[in-house]
């Protein structure tokens, strides 16, 4: 799974982006609607469980597809993301919008979606086509609620710049939305009624709003790093030099093991490799015997290096090649996201412990 999915997938973020879509479902936007939904499919089902359920699937599928889908996207243009986002100006400007959207939580402002919208969504085509659409309509329906913590999670899925976990972790996020909904439907008959609106819900809100808030300080922390950045290099205790083909030949020739990092200063696991695992006394004292060259994709990436990552196939930051003295690189000890200094260690030890051909 790591081999897709990039070195710094754990359950955790599995667990925390479920336990996020379960969360979305108290939004005031959402939760008046989850009677409407749970009407639809108990009035559909007419006792038939087996119905309901398979109604119910189709609802998940609609909001976990059209998830999963923006979580594609994001990770694909995560280049384009980070174009903007190594702008200082442009992550101060995210994260007032965030803070502005999250005043609502706190009740300073009301977001509700239009009316028309609301009664149209109670509306929807019959069948599991039906519970499909409303599934993918779902996110429209809730956006003045939960734009504010989709932009996040996009944010942070751009900068991981790997679909396939941008696909899972948003997928994750649906299915946790949208998975009570079958719980409920096939509970209907035996519930009288959900719980009525009021100070949980008020509090609800304001857990979420300070969730939101913190995230607008943490992207303000990055924009005031950005702007005092060198491009990782300057002061980095690893001897950097700037990739070019000319200085990989050369380390082939020479017989000396190779390091590749491809980098940039948006690419948030990118940082955290060069504030804890390259800052590291042992990691720097063993890459002392490597070629460490950086491909800096910070703004831009140059023809030369853009022919290195086609020639290996890499697609996003950050990615760090590892070629043993004979020059062959090895895909199965490629780093993809963020790795701590002691599986760090282990990655260079197998690397020039690998006998020249």
């Amino acid at each position: 799974m790591d081999a897709f999915l990039g070195e710094q997938v754990t359950w955790v973020w599995f667990a925390a982006a479920f336990g996020t879509g379960l969360a979305l479902n108290l939004t005031p936007c959402v939760y008046p609607m989850v009677p409407v939904t749970i009407a639809f499919f108990s009035g559909q089902g007419q006792g038939r469980i087996g119905y309901v359920v398979w109604l119910g699937v189709a609802y998940v599928a609609g909001i976990s597809l059209m998830y999963a889908g923006l979580g594609t996207l994001a990770a694909q243009t995560g280049a384009l993301f980070g174009s903007w986002l190594q702008h200082p100006a442009v992550l101060m400007g995210v994260a007032a919008l965030i803070v502005a959207l999250s005043l609502s939580m706190f009740g300073l402002y009301e977001l509700q979606p239009p009316s028309w919208l609301t009664q149209r969504f109670g509306r929807a085509t019959a069948g599991p086509l039906g519970a499909f659409i409303m599934g993918l309509t779902v996110g429209l329906i809730a956006a003045p609620c939960i734009g504010p913590f989709l932009l996040s999670l996009l944010l942070v899925v751009s900068q991981l710049a790997n679909p396939w976990l941008g696909f899972s972790l948003l997928l994750m996020t649906g299915l946790g939305m949208g998975l009570p909904y079958i719980v409920l439907g096939v509970l209907a008959h035996r519930l009288a009624r959900l719980p009525k609106a009021g100070k949980w819900l008020v509090w609800s809100k304001r857990v979420l709003g300070t969730i939101l808030l913190a995230f607008s300080v943490y992207l303000i922390a990055i924009a005031v790093r950005q702007g005092r950045s060198d491009g990782g290099m300057e002061h980095s205790t690893v001897a950097w030099q700037p990739y070019s083909y000319a200085k990989l030949q050369q380390a082939f020739q020479a017989n000396q093991p190779v390091l590749v990092d491809i980098y940039a200063d948006w690419c948030l696991p990118c940082v955290e490799m060069d504030h804890v695992t390259f800052r590291h006394p042992d990691v720097a004292a063993r890459l002392s015997s490597f070629v460490t060259l950086r491909v800096d994709a910070t703004g831009g990436i140059s023809r030369e290096a853009q022919a290195l990552l086609d020639q290996y196939d890499v697609f996003g930051v950050p990615t760090i090649l590892l070629f043993d003295a004979s020059g062959r690189e090895h895909p199965e000890l490629r780093i993809q996201g963020f790795l701590p200094p002691q599986r760090f260690l282990d990655r260079l030890a197998q690397i020039t412990g690998i006998p020249e051909r």
